[in-house]
C-alpha cells in the first residue's frame, strides 16, 4: 500500500476506499471515496454524510492515500455509518473517528494525538517554572502541535 499521500488532479486517480485529505485552515478534513463522485466524512455542521467529491474538496487543495480494504467492505461499512449517522464530536466522533471505522481501524484520531503529544513536551518543558509555566508550556506545545499538521507526519501510520 502506497503511504504517501498523493494530490488529487482527477477524479479518475480515485479507486473506492481512497482516503481523502483536505486543508481545513491547521487541520487536515479527512472523507473515504465510495465510488460515483461520492465521499464519506464527518463535519461539524452536519455529522457522518455522504456528499460529492466537489463538495468535499470545494475547490481546494486534495490529497489521497490508498487503503488496503477491499471496496465491498468499504461499501458496507459505510453503509452501516450512514444508516447509525452519528454527530461530530471533535474529541470522541471526528472526520478520522469516522474514516477508521469505515477502514476497520482504530478508533483513534491522529492529528487530536499529535497535538495532544506536543501539548504534553511543552507542559513538561514548563514544569520547573509551576504550575504557569506547565500551562503556557502546554499552550505553545499545542500551538506547534496544529502548526505541525499540514506537513502530515501523522500519515505515517498506514490506513
Amino acid at each position: 500500500m502506497e503511504t504517501s499521500p498523493k494530490l488529487l488532479t482527477s477524479i479518475d486517480q480515485l479507486n473506492v476506499g481512497d482516503v481523502l485529505l483536505r486543508r481545513k485552515l491547521l487541520v487536515m478534513h479527512v472523507g473515504v471515496y465510495l465510488g460515483d463522485d461520492n465521499v464519506l466524512h464527518n463535519a461539524p455542521s452536519q455529522g457522518q454524510n455522504k456528499t460529492s467529491l466537489d463538495m468535499f474538496t470545494q475547490g481546494g487543495e486534495t490529497f489521497f492515500v490508498s487503503s488496503n480494504l477491499g471496496p465491498e467492505r468499504i461499501l458496507s461499512n459505510a453503509e452501516k455509518i450512514l444508516k447509525q449517522k452519528k454527530d461530530y464530536h471533535l474529541f470522541k466522533r471526528n472526520c478520522e473517528h469516522t474514516i477508521h471505522q469505515v477502514l476497520e481501524l482504530p478508533d483513534i484520531s491522529r492529528q487530536l494525538t499529535e497535538v495532544e503529544v506536543w501539548a504534553l513536551i511543552g507542559a513538561a518543558y514548563g514544569y520547573s517554572w509551576g504550575r504557569k509555566g506547565m500551562i503556557f508550556g502546554g499552550l505553545v506545545g499545542g500551538i506547534a502541535g496544529l502548526l505541525s499538521l499540514p506537513k502530515m507526519y501523522w500519515l505515517k501510520q498506514k490506513f
